[in-house]
């Protein structure tokens, strides 16, 4: 999966970075076109940071692909949970979802409600 990348790399102005999965052969250096003045702000922030472009481009790029990866599993399970009250039936009421909302803030350790037809 790609939240288990061990490196990614990006080429721009000569550096060089490769992205690699477990599941996919390994491509070689990724080439990312910014026009100049994009380029100077990244170098521009870089400095700031007493950092390199480089690096902000790779946790630029690894936390894009965590935060989608995380919406995608999100839908997945929305979407999952959907086939399921279609076959079953079982779900809460809205009221009884703000209800156990509620009890939550004061106990976090409170029970979901019980899912009926």
């Amino acid at each position: 999966m790609l939240a288990e990348l061990k490196l990614a790399d990006v080429l721009i102005k000569g550096c060089a970075m490769t992205i690699s999965s477990p599941e996919k052969p390994r491509h070689g250096p990724v080439t990312i076109n910014l026009d100049d003045a994009d380029q100077d702000r990244l170098a521009s922030l870089a400095s700031a940071k007493n950092s390199t472009p480089h690096y902000l481009m790779k946790a630029a790029i690894l936390e894009y692909l965590q935060k989608e990866e995380a919406r995608q599993n999100f839908v997945a399970a929305a979407e999952a949970s959907f086939v399921h009250y279609k076959e079953t039936g079982l779900h809460i009421t809205l009221d009884e979802f703000d209800s156990w909302v509620d009890q939550v803030q004061q106990d976090p350790s409170a029970p979901l409600p019980t899912c009926h037809k």
